[in-house]
C-alpha cells in the first residue's frame, strides 16, 4: 500500500500525526441521509468480506467482533464493482491523508480514544438497559456495539455513507443480526443531521470519540448536543489534548463549552503519557435544564 497514510497498525489505533489541515479548501458539506440495512448487507458480510480478518475486543465479560479495517479498505480498493470505485475513502487515499474536510472524515479507522471510551463504559458500568443512545461519528461502531450489548437502542451517525455501509452495519451484523432492529443509521454533516432528527426522541447518552480535531465544527457539534440530548442526559466525549496539523483538542473544546455556557464539562478519565487523552462528561447546566 505504498503512499497510503491511514497508518493501520496491528492494533488499528489512529495516529493524529497523519491528519492534514484542509480548512483552507472550499467545502460542500454532505446533507443528512438515513441508511436502511437490508439483505444485501448480510450478503456483503458473507461474500465480499469473506477474506477479511475478524478482530475481537474483550471488555470485561463482553466480546465485540469487528472486521480488520485495513482488510476492508483493501476489499474496497480492489473491487470491480461500480458502486465502490468513487468512494470518498479512496479519494482520501489518493490525497495521502487521513482526513479531507467535507469529503472524508476518518471513519474507516479505529482511533485510539475509541478504545478508551469503550473501556470506560464497561468499567464504570453505566446503566444502559433500555436507554436511547447516539454513537456520533461512529466509524466501526464499537461504542454503539457495547451499548447494544448492554441493552440499549442506538443511533449510529457518521459523515460518510460508505462508512456506515461497509464498516458500521457489517460489524453489527457480524456480532448479532438482531441488533439491527434496535438501530438507526444516518450519514452527513452534523448540522443537517441534528436538523433532521431534532423532533425525534432525545438521547439518554451521547457518545463521541476523536471528533473535536477541527475547531470550525465546534458550533455544529455543540448544536447536536444541545438539540438532541435529554435534559437529564449525559454526553461522554473522548479526545486528545491536541491534534497536530488541524489545531483542535480537549483544551480548546473546554474553552468553547465554557463560553457557550450551556453545558458543564467534567473530566472523568485521563491518560497523561505521551499525548494526553481524556474523557469529558457533559451535562446541561441547571439553569439551562429549566429552558428545555
Amino acid at each position: 500500500m505504498s503512499g497510503f497514510k491511514f497508518n493501520f497498525s496491528n492494533s488499528e489505533r489512529g495516529d493524529e500525526n497523519n491528519m492534514k489541515d484542509t480548512n483552507d479548501l472550499p467545502k460542500h458539506w454532505l446533507e443528512c441521509a438515513q441508511v436502511f440495512p437490508d439483505n444485501e448487507d448480510k450478503i456483503l458480510v458473507r461474500d465480499m468480506f469473506k477474506e477479511c480478518e475478524i478482530n475481537t475486543l474483550q471488555v470485561k465479560n463482553i466480546i465485540i467482533k469487528h472486521f480488520l479495517t485495513v482488510d476492508v479498505f483493501n476489499v474496497l480498493r480492489t473491487s470491480d464493482s461500480d458502486s465502490t470505485k468513487d468512494l470518498s475513502v479512496l479519494c482520501a487515499d489518493c490525497n495521502h491523508s487521513d482526513l479531507q474536510a467535507a469529503v472524508y472524515e476518518g471513519g474507516l479507522k479505529i482511533w485510539e480514544c475509541t478504545y478508551d471510551l469503550v473501556n470506560y463504559i464497561a468499567e464504570t458500568e453505566l446503566e444502559l438497559e433500555e436507554k436511547h443512545v447516539l454513537d456520533l461519528g461512529c466509524g466501526a461502531g464499537l461504542i454503539g456495539l457495547i451499548c447494544l450489548e448492554n441493552g440499549a437502542s442506538c443511533v449510529f451517525q457518521d459523515y460518510n455513507i460508505e462508512v456506515l455501509q461497509y464498516i458500521t452495519i457489517p460489524n453489527i451484523i457480524l456480532n448479532n443480526e438482531e441488533y439491527v432492529k434496535k438501530c438507526r443509521f444516518y450519514s452527513g454533516d452534523w448540522q443537517y443531521f441534528s436538523e433532521t432528527i431534532k423532533d425525534q426522541k432525545k438521547f439518554d447518552y451521547i457518545f463521541t470519540s476523536e471528533t473535536i480535531y477541527n475547531t470550525e465544527n465546534y458550533s455544529k457539534l455543540h448544536d447536536v448536543f444541545e438539540r438532541l440530548l435529554n435534559e437529564d442526559g449525559e454526553i461522554y466525549l473522548a479526545a486528545k489534548s491536541h491534534y497536530f496539523g488541524v489545531g483542535g483538542g480537549i483544551t480548546l473544546f473546554k474553552e468553547y463549552i465554557s463560553k457557550r455556557n450551556i453545558f458543564q464539562a467534567t473530566s472523568c478519565w485521563k491518560h497523561s503519557e505521551g499525548v494526553t487523552r481524556e474523557i469529558l462528561r457533559l451535562q446541561f447546566l441547571k439553569h439551562k435544564k429549566e429552558d428545555h
